[in-house]
């Protein structure tokens, strides 16, 4: 006798939407974009003080050289992952965090494996509670 789990795919508009309300409680003005990172469409926010771009990368972390070509003269880009920002995107962590949760998908113990974003800003100094922000943990 075999197990057999069935599970649902991954709802990617979940984490988009997690993505565009924490921002829009952030204050922001959130707009969709026609452009796309690897097929991940790209959110623009804008405040009086800051304009973002944020897309969801692949933890594999290939997608570096896109990011940077995506971002303008002056932008800082940083990615968000689990809640922290870091200025390199972690792929160690973000490679191991994948394989695990994936494992854990398969045994349908979670339903989703926490994305990595990539963030190119304009803003400087600018605060934002990334730990806040929903669809970072698996569920």
């Amino acid at each position: 006798m075999t197990w057999k789990i069935v599970r649902q795919p991954e709802n990617l508009g979940e984490t988009h939407g997690a993505v565009v309300k924490f921002l829009k409680g952030q204050k922001f003005d959130v707009y969709m974009t026609d452009e796309s990172i690897e097929n991940m469409p790209i959110i623009e926010a804008r405040n009086e003080a800051c304009h973002l771009r944020i897309a969801r990368v692949s933890p594999f972390g290939h997608e570096a050289e896109l990011v940077r070509r995506a971002s303008m003269v002056g932008d800082r880009i940083f990615y968000v992952f689990r809640g922290v920002e870091y200025q390199e995107q972690p792929v160690r962590r973000t490679l191991s965090n994948y394989f695990w949760f994936r494992f854990l998908r398969e045994l349908g113990m979670v339903s989703r494996i926490p994305p990595v974003f990539a963030v190119i800003t304009s803003c400087g100094n600018e605060q934002i509670p990334w730990a806040e922000m929903g669809a970072q943990e698996p569920v």
